[in-house]
């Protein structure tokens, strides 16, 4: 006998992670990825709850990774840097650029990775061309995943740097 879990393959309220099956969502994920090839920049948006973060981590990141993309750790923009005000980080930094920043580094090992500080100063483009790359993954184009950037928006509206 199976329990209701071993038969409903969808997972509830919660997004679904890299490795996990995705049901029901082939012709979202084919489109994105078509998308993605035709544009270097696509904006998906839909109500919270609408299946995004699932779509994106468990459809497209192993779609783009098979089509011989370089996918990094998926981006967001939610740091409060009032809590690195003692690491050296100058006044008036630019919050979701050092956010942005501060998460790509999490999968970099630990003797890899920059200091706040010295992120603080840098520009992304400077920052993405300098970034150690796996690697079997150089000469791959690197594709860049934010979640949740509506943040930037909402975090704190009235920063001008936003």
């Amino acid at each position: 006998m199976s329990t209701i879990s071993e038969r409903n393959p969808f997972v509830g309220p919660r997004p679904i992670q890299p490795g996990e099956p995705l049901h029901g969502r082939d012709r979202e994920v084919r489109e994105l990825y078509d998308r993605l090839q035709a544009r270097r920049i696509v904006v998906l948006h839909s109500p919270s709850g609408a299946g995004k973060s699932s779509l994106v981590q468990a459809g497209l990141s192993p779609r783009l990774l098979a089509g011989g993309y370089d996918v990094w750790k998926t981006i967001r923009v939610n740091l409060d840097p009032a809590g690195l005000e003692g690491e050296g980080v100058p006044k008036g930094t630019n919050r979701y650029l050092l956010s942005a920043m501060l998460s790509l580094e999490e999968e970099l090992p630990e003797g890899k990775r920059r200091s706040v500080a010295e992120l603080a100063g840098l520009d992304l483009g400077t920052y993405l061309r300098t970034r150690p790359r796996r690697r079997r993954q150089q000469g791959r184009p690197v594709v860049l995943l934010f979640d949740q950037f509506e943040e930037v928006l909402t975090v704190a509206p009235r920063a001008v740097a936003a």
